[in-house]
């Protein structure tokens, strides 16, 4: 079981030098906060779009929609768990107002990328692949390619949910009302600026479309064409009573949207209709254009994510640390405890009993059953301080929790449930 903990170690040291060197470039002077924003803020709209716009649309299919369909159910599941987690954690310490919206978001979504996939790929190409192979002739490299899908496909439903559900929950609490106040202000000014121009621009061509005011009112009437639409009507296809409802929806529809919410949904579009050979097929004309070029950018989205960790947890520190009043201790602790505690006891448990007492097919699967674990149990999604530092709102808290939950306890919790994972897998399935 050496070999299994030093596979562990190896791939969340991983993890925590990136960090590091995000630390180091901001003690360095080559990121200062408004370049640490800046770089948020592009990955945000660029570089994580990418990543899941690529990960998503090359493996979801109409087959594996059918065959990986335990997966979105142990999603709902441990959702649950998660949110149950969070529940009894805020009761216990006494959590009260906003944050338990915080606590709450940290305990439900959880590193689905950068640490599970590390995790996974170290684990296959080691000595802990002898307790992982499905059929007698596995190789790693199919074990670490079915551990990968199964991440991502879990992964595409956590970042649907995170990305809209989570992003709101991380909002200021007038947010919505807010943001929905000024895009209906913004709308009304262009729209009254549009009518003022459109009117000024009809008086000015009256003699054009006004016959002379001496002709009777029959006369007049008939030298209008027929076809004659005014300027600002909405035109003959569209109807008044439905005009209004239609944009309230579009409005609100699009204020609960993010930039990398629209690229899991448009690569479901993709993935499950006939467009996705046209990207997806390596012989295609697309592909190592277009579609490599989409990779090559999502590659980017993970390490810069860590980059911007390492560099907040450095201005968190420069600025006096924990002692900052607007992270309050007791939020840090439920949140760090609710995801890296009993969550995952929670997970394990619940693996144990599908083992015991379910005849999935899936979970007969050594990679299936460790991947799952790993994903229930990993810690608070560090892209959650990229909506934080966007929004301006929870970043002191966000960056605490990340400290204690990376920085801190990753690497003895996460080396125990990868033991505990394969200790079962080993018990049960070989």
């Amino acid at each position: 079981m050496l070999e299994l903990i030093l596979s562990a170690l190896q791939a969340i040291l991983q993890v925590i030098a990136v960090v590091l060197f995000g630390a180091l470039l901001t003690k360095t002077g080559h990121i200062d906060q408004s370049k640490q924003k800046w770089l948020s803020q592009l990955n945000l709209n660029f570089f994580t779009p990418c990543l899941l716009f690529f990960n998503i649309a090359s493996v979801i299919s109409l087959d594996k929609l059918v065959a990986f369909w335990p997966i979105p159910a142990f999603f709902v599941v441990f959702t649950f768990i998660s949110w149950l987690a969070s529940q009894i954690v805020i009761q216990v310490l006494g959590i009260r107002g906003i944050h338990q919206r915080f606590v709450v978001a940290c305990t439900l979504f959880c590193n689905t990328n950068s640490l599970p996939i590390a995790i996974i790929s170290s684990l296959a190409f080691s000595e802990a692949s002898r307790v992982l192979y499905w059929h007698s002739n596995d190789t790693q490299q199919d074990i670490a390619m079915r551990g990968i899908a199964y991440t991502m496909f879990y992964a595409m439903f956590c970042n649907i949910i995170r990305w809209s559900y989570g992003y709101h929950l991380l909002q200021p609490p007038l947010y919505e009302a807010t943001h929905k106040e000024q895009r209906h202000l913004s709308y009304s000014s262009t729209t009254s600026t549009l009518q003022d121009e459109s009117m000024h621009q009809v008086t000015q061509k009256d003699d054009c479309l006004s016959p002379p005011t001496s002709l009777p009112a029959n006369e007049t009437t008939s030298l209008l064409p027929t076809h004659y639409i005014h300027p600002l009507s909405p035109g003959p296809l569209i109807n008044h009573r439905y005009y209004q409802p239609l944009k309230r929806v579009l409005l609100r529809w699009h204020g609960a949207m993010s930039p990398p919410l629209y690229a899991a949904l448009l690569a479901l579009m993709v993935g499950l209709s006939p467009v996705k050979p046209f990207l997806f097929d390596k012989h295609a004309f697309l592909y190592p254009s277009l579609t490599l070029a989409i990779q090559s950018c999502g590659k980017v989205a993970v390490p810069l994510i860590l980059i911007c960790l390492g560099s907040q947890l450095t201005f968190i520190a420069q600025q006096g640390g924990s002692s900052d009043s607007s992270s309050p201790r007791r939020v840090v602790l439920a949140s760090v405890v609710a995801r890296m505690i009993l969550s995952p006891l929670l997970v394990v448990l619940t693996v144990l009993i599908c083992l015991k007492y379910t005849n999935v097919a899936l979970m007969h699967d050594p990679m299936f059953v460790v991947t799952l674990i790993l994903l229930g149990c990993t810690p608070t999604a560090i892209n959650l301080s990229q909506i934080t530092q966007v929004s301006g709102y929870f970043e002191q808290e966000m960056m605490h929790v990340l400290f204690w939950s990376y920085g801190v306890i990753c690497v003895p919790i996460m080396t125990t449930i990868v033991f505990l994972a394969l200790s079962l897998v080993d018990t049960w399935l070989v």
